[in-house]
This record gives structure tokens, sequence and C-alpha cells, in this order.
């Protein structure tokens, strides 16, 4: 499988022609250098050198500066001289003013990075962060990314030969505070938000999600860039879960049928929250035993009864926290009282 390498792009390679006294107007002196060691042009050039192989592409995220996208360019044209498919992508608001890289840029170049990563990822190849060139708290982004995303990140320094990786971590995170107030995020994520109403409806919400926001000067409050980064890796695990089929049984299918538009988005919301991998976290067995589990517990007034089997959930009630909620955990669901031929998969 190909690899699609995330560079972040830095000014290295103007600061190195400079001292080698090579003028930017003079393109086939900047080309002779750089292939004559790129090694030593520009940290993305010897980052790159070190790890591509055949067959991988690389896309070059620059800053909104001019400086940035002249070494972005140079740097793709070198590799798609050398035969790899290249694509350039400028991060808005990145630039060198302070205001505008901390409450926009860096939120804008997680945004980006992030669906890059996804897209990577549908197109059925595997993604990796170089994170050599570019801004400090940049690299620093791009390192928590590949954390969470569970990708692998890759740097070193244009005076250094040897390569770091940080290979994938093998822990989940924990991305329960964003599951069950994804209202809240997708909310205050889709257009700037005035702080006090940000204020008055995070005040019945957990207080960790006060960790995650960023209340701007000009009155806005908005997600922080880690706050942003969180958000962005949880909509990706969102989006790979939604491979698993579900089935209802007979009882589940009749209730999915018979709810009304709104009640039946809150289903939908909580079944997709069931196709993510720490599910039995939030699922409870009780006394009645049984072989299905009752999910979520304690969080939302709508539950389910679930297992698991050869890959796939299959949901035997669809249920309220309440009397029946407890009835059915009392007395529990057996595999024995189904047949496989009882299910029906749950479209979407």
């Amino acid at each position: 499988m190909s690899t699609v390498f995330l560079t972040t792009v830095g000014t290295s390679l103007l600061g190195n022609i400079a001292r080698a006294g090579i003028g930017k107007e003079n393109t086939s002196e900047i080309r002779e250098y750089i292939h004559q060691d790129p090694a030593k042009a520009s940290a993305e050039t010897n980052s790159l050198s070190h790890i591509l192989a055949e067959g991988d592409r690389v896309e070059l995220l620059h800053s909104d500066t001019e400086d940035g996208r002249w070494c972005a360019e140079w740097v793709a044209t070198y590799l798609h001289e050398k035969g790899f498919p290249t694509e350039l992508f400028k991060v808005q608001g990145l630039a060198y003013e302070a205001k505008g890289f901390v409450d926009y840029g860096l939120r804008q170049f997680v945004q980006l990075l992030a669906g890059r990563i996804r897209q990577t990822r549908r197109e059925g190849h595997s993604a990796a962060i170089n994170a050599t060139g570019g801004f400090k708290a940049e690299i620093a982004y791009a390192t928590a990314l590949g954390l969470v995303f569970k990708v692998p990140v890759y740097y070193i320094h244009e005076r250094f030969g040897d390569i770091v990786t940080l290979p994938p971590s093998p822990f989940g995170w924990e991305n329960n505070l964003i599951a069950w107030n994804t209202d809240f995020f997708d909310w205050i994520d889709a257009e700037l938000r005035p702080t006090a109403e940000v204020r008055s409806r995070v005040g019945g919400l957990p207080t960790e999600i006060s960790l995650l926001l960023e209340e701007m000067p000009d009155g806005y409050t908005v997600l922080s860039p880690l706050g942003q980064a969180y958000l962005e890796a949880f909509r990706g695990e969102l989006e790979q879960a939604q491979i698993i089929p579900i089935y209802l049984a007979p009882k589940a299918k009749r209730t999915w049928e018979g709810l009304e538009p709104a009640t039946k988005e809150r289903y939908r919301k909580l079944l997709e929250r069931l196709r993510l991998p720490n599910r039995a976290a939030s699922s409870e067995l009780k006394s009645g035993g049984g072989e299905a589990l009752g999910f979520p517990k304690g969080r939302t007034d709508e539950r389910v009864f679930y297992a698991e089997k050869e890959g796939a959930l299959y949901v035997f009630a669809l249920t309220h926290h309440g009397p029946e909620y407890e009835r059915m955990c009392q007395e529990g669901f057996y595999w024995r009282d189904y047949s496989p031929q009882d299910f029906t998969l749950l479209d979407g």
C-alpha cells in the first residue's frame, strides 16, 4: 500500500539559497542547488529523501505567506522531477501575525491536516505526517494529530542526518467527552459564537469542555487548536466506525420504523456511537444476565440492547431509561431465541 506523506513546509530553502549566494530569481541555479544536495537544500527535501519510497505521494501544507508558497513550489518541483506526485495546500491564516496565527491559523492548520488524513484513508492509502518544516507550534500540533489519529510522525532537522520516527500509538484516546456532547461541539465549530452565548450553553455540560475552548479578544469563543484536533480525530473515528454493520431484531425493527423523525434522529446518533471502538466501556450487563449489553449506561434517555458477533452488531431492542429498560436488564436477551434470518440490516 502506498503512503501519502503530509508534509509541513517552512522557509529553510529560502535561507539556505541566500547563504549560498543564490537569488530568488535564479531558477536554474536554485534547481541545480536542490538536486545537487537535497539533504542540504531544505528541511523538507532532507527529510523526504529519507522516507519516500516508490509509489508514495506527497502533500505539502504551506503557510499563508508568499515565502511559504515559494518554498513549497520549489519542493514540489523537485519531487515531481524525482517522480513523486505532489500537491500543495495553503493553510488559510497561517501567517506571521501573532493574532491571526493563534486565533485562526493554527485551527485552520489542524482542520486541513485532519481532513487530509481522513481523505487519504478514504482513498485506501496509508497516511504519515512529516512534521519537519514550518512553525514550531505547527509542528507540535501535527505531532498531536499523529497521536490521536494513530499515524506515524517523522521529524528531522536540516542540520542532522538521523530521522526521528514517532510510531502510531498503541493506546486509544478517550473520546467520551466529545462523543456524548457532539451537539455542542458541532454547534461551536459551525460558526463564530459570542462568548456570552457559549458560556450559557456550556454551563450545564462537563467542566472539562472549557479546557478545549478559547475566548478571543473580539468577544467570540472558539475551539482551541487542541480542541479542534480532538474534534477532528473523533470525526475521523466516527467515520471509520460506520462500516460496522448493525442488524435489528424484529422488536427493534418495529420500534425503529414507528419512531417520529426527531426521536429516530436521536437513536440514529446513538447507533453511530455504538459503532465506536470503546462501546464496551459505556455498556452494562445487569443481574438478569443474558447475552446482550445495555448501552449506554447513565448518559441518555435512549437505550439499546446489543451483542457483537463476527464483526457485526446485533440490536435486540430500542428502549428508554426507566422501568422497561430495567425489566429488560433483568430478563436478558439470548441468541437461542433468534435465528440469523430474524435480523434485518439497518440502512445507513
